[in-house]
Order: structure tokens, then sequence, then C-alpha cells
């Protein structure tokens, strides 16, 4: 008996262009609900490593408080703290201190700012975080040191009415003094110290200074030791006026123009004392 022409009985070699397409589609498909998992997934290793941080750096923080009666450091002093509990070794020169020779507890991962500092000020302040208030420098009242919120360089835990709700750590861009300077009392304590509280205010507004590195949502050290994420609330850009150092900081690295904490007026207890005056 003649087979036909051509007829093939055998096993096929390869696939059909049909089921090559099915396969590619399937392997696109899972690739569509796997990678946004495992970005989401990152986000949030990201965003533990960060809390981790700051929990780290917070309890020198409450530890200095805890055998000072209270007493909270001031803004600079927390830092240099922070870098002796882990004898870090760090440029002599603060001018070159950048977040690559600086150790990485001091850092958020998300913050891809190279020099997130107040870096004209040749203070060794590198870091991603900032504490609760703000102290003038030397350019802005002469060096005197105020009391705003709890780092000021006088306040004392026993004056936090809610340790639970009061931040003592935030996330920062370029400026690393954040307090609210829509509040009267902290304008009055700039402007008594020798400074305007207009300058005051595009220096160190919160709206101008604060990190929402992780998807809108900045990390918050507590007075009662634990961190938590907070979402930025959502508002009008600030103007042109009030952006740190001018139209030329603005940059989406360093500045969140339509994010902001909580006002005093809003949540007195999430900036302490003065601010409840």
């Amino acid at each position: 008996m003649n087979h036909p022409r051509n007829m093939h009985t055998g096993p096929r070699d390869g696939f059909t262009l049909v089921e090559l397409l099915v396969v590619i589609s399937i392997i696109a498909l899972l690739l569509g609900i796997l990678v946004p998992s495992l970005g989401q997934a990152r986000d949030v290793a990201k965003e533990v490593v960060c809390q981790t941080n700051q929990r780290s750096n917070g309890s020198v923080v409450l530890m200095y408080a805890n055998e000072h009666r209270g007493r909270l450091p001031g803004s600079e002093e927390w830092f240099e703290m922070v870098i002796d509990s882990i004898d870090a070794d760090m440029p002599a020169n603060t001018l070159l201190c950048t977040r690559e020779n600086m150790p990485p507890v001091l850092f958020c991962p998300n913050d891809t700012d190279p020099f997130p500092k107040p870096y004209m000020t040749g203070t060794m302040e590198v870091t991603s975080y900032m504490c609760n208030g703000a102290a003038t420098d030397f350019a802005m009242g002469g060096g005197k040191r105020i009391k705003l919120g709890l780092f000021g360089g006088e306040g004392r835990t026993s004056e936090v009415r809610a340790p639970s709700a009061c931040m003592m750590l935030g996330e920062t861009t370029n400026y690393d003094k954040v307090a609210d300077f829509d509040h009267q009392a902290v304008q009055d304590a700039f402007t008594a110290a020798g400074s305007s509280a207009a300058n005051a205010r595009s220096r160190f507004h919160h709206r101008a200074t604060s990190g929402f590195f992780h998807n809108g949502r900045m990390n918050i050290y507590h007075m009662d030791g634990h961190s938590k994420a907070l979402a930025g609330k959502t508002v009008d850009p600030l103007p042109p006026s009030e952006w740190p150092g001018g139209a030329l900081m603005l940059s989406t690295t360093t500045f969140y123009p339509t994010l902001s904490l909580p006002t005093a007026a809003e949540n007195p207890d999430f900036w302490g004392p003065p601010y409840t005056d």
C-alpha cells in the first residue's frame, strides 16, 4: 500500500507558530503580573531599611535624654552623637563629606540627593534625616540658639504631651532643619533672634525641606521609639519666593512642592512644645 506523498507519520520536531505564540503570551502575562509585585516588594524593603536606620539614630538620642534628665540634644548635637556611637571613619574636612564616604545608617535608600545636607554651612550633617525643630546658624541671629519644637537646644522629654504622636526624626532633602513656620510662635522666635521670619521660613519651612521618599510618604521616628510612614498631605505648590535657595534648588530629587507634613494648628502633638502655646 502506497502512502500519500509528504505525509509525516513520525513524531513532530519543534513547535508550530500558534503554539510558540501561546507560550510567549503566557510568559508575557506572567511577567506583567510578577514585575509590579517585585517592584512593590523592593519599595517595601527600602522603606523597612530606612525605618531601621531611623530607629538606630533615634535610639542614640533617647539614650542621651535618659542620661541627662530628659534633656534633648540640640539640632547639630544629635548627628554628632550618632557618628560617635558607631565610631565612624569620616573625612577630616567636613566639606568633603558626601553619602559615599559616610555610614549607610545615616541615609534613606530612596534618597538620591548626592548632598543630603545644608552643604553651604560647612557643618557635617550629611544625612537623609532631620530633627524636629530648628536653630539659627551663625548667619542667622549671630549664632544664637533658639528653642523651637523639641530640638532647639533646651527641650526635654518631660515637655512632650503625647510621645507616640510626637515626631523626633523625619526625612529631609537638601536642608536638614524642619519646623512649622506657618506657626506664629516660630516666626516670632526667629524675629527675636535677629532674623526675618520671611527668610527663616524660606529656608526651614517643613514643606520646603521634607523628603517624602517613599511614594509620597515619609518615615517618622516618634518620641516613644517607633518608626512609621506618614503620607504627605497634598497641598498647592509653594510660590517661588518660598523655594529653599530659590528656583535653582527646585528639583524632583530634593524638593516636594505639593506635599506637606501636618501643621501645628492641625496636629500640635506631632510637633510638640512650644507649638501648643
